[in-house]
């Protein structure tokens, strides 16, 4: 009865052992199909749920270096490097137009438009145009108004979310907060 089971057993092992070799030599394989398809772009954007995800690339300039740009004293070497890199990765990206227009007071130059903190312009000639990307934060700095001042943001029918085009703004304090730019997708 034994001799038997042994039998059964060996035989059913083999079968196993077999079977998960076989198994594993596909898996081995099918492994390297898929690296092999992943080297390719047209494929990869089907296989690979991380480049979906990922967005746009971007791709830095490759003459941009250090010792292109003017230091103007030591301690301010890595902030005007990185303003400079900075600013040349933002040209890469899509950018859209708009308009803010400072309707009360009139024209004047003690109104500034900020945008990600850096000083675009001002409302000398009553409204500015900038170049927005994706992500960028307005503010209005109306800190030299005395009276009530009000705005209006013109997108030119843009794809953007906000701001909303037409929006009319008014500052309540020194500040006026524009918000973070967002882009239709």
């Amino acid at each position: 009865m034994e001799n038997r089971n042994d039998k059964f057993r060996r035989k059913h092992f083999y079968v196993i052992d077999r079977l998960l070799i076989k198994l594993a030599t596909a898996a081995v394989v099918l492994l390297l199909v898929v690296q092999v398809l992943l080297v390719h772009g047209e494929a990869r954007k089907y296989l690979s749920l991380v480049d979906k995800l990922e967005g746009e690339q971007i791709t830095s300039p490759a003459t941009m270096y250090a010792a292109d740009v003017p230091l103007p004293n030591a301690d301010r070497t890595m902030n005007t490097v990185n303003k400079v890199v900075a600013k040349s990765m933002r040209t890469l990206r899509p950018g859209k137009k708009i308009t803010i227009r400072m309707i009360n007071p009139p024209a004047g130059v003690d109104a500034i438009v900020t945008v990600n903190g850096e000083t675009v312009g001002n409302f000398g000639k009553g409204e500015v145009e900038l170049t927005v990307y994706e992500g960028d934060y307005i503010e209005i700095d109306a800190v030299r108004i005395k009276k009530t001042a009000q705005f209006i943001i013109d997108t030119h029918k843009n794809d953007l979310v906000y701001p909303v085009d037409g929006i009319l703004l008014e500052n309540q304090s020194n500040l006026v907060v524009v918000g973070k730019v967002i882009f239709k997708r």
